[in-house]
């Protein structure tokens, strides 16, 4: 008997957004090594860094917790 662990559709929403917001960390992250930084380019790794940490942090809550736990 195999143990399947099921997550509601909140929950992969969460997931699929951070699997999102990672890709864009590592373009930027790609682009900024790649010499073409600019102010806009480390602005937007410092914009994605804090999402990131939150939505995992929220999706933590949400596993952790409950789903009933809210999260933007």
């Amino acid at each position: 008997m195999s143990d399947h662990t099921t997550i509601s559709s909140a929950v992969e929403v969460d997931l699929m957004q951070v699997v999102a917001l990672h890709g864009l960390l590592d373009f930027a992250l790609s682009q900024s090594l790649a010499g073409n930084t600019d102010d806009r380019i480390m602005e937007g790794v410092v914009i994605l860094t804090r999402l990131i940490g939150c939505k995992v942090r929220c999706l933590a809550d949400k596993l952790l917790l409950g789903e009933s736990f809210g999260c933007d």
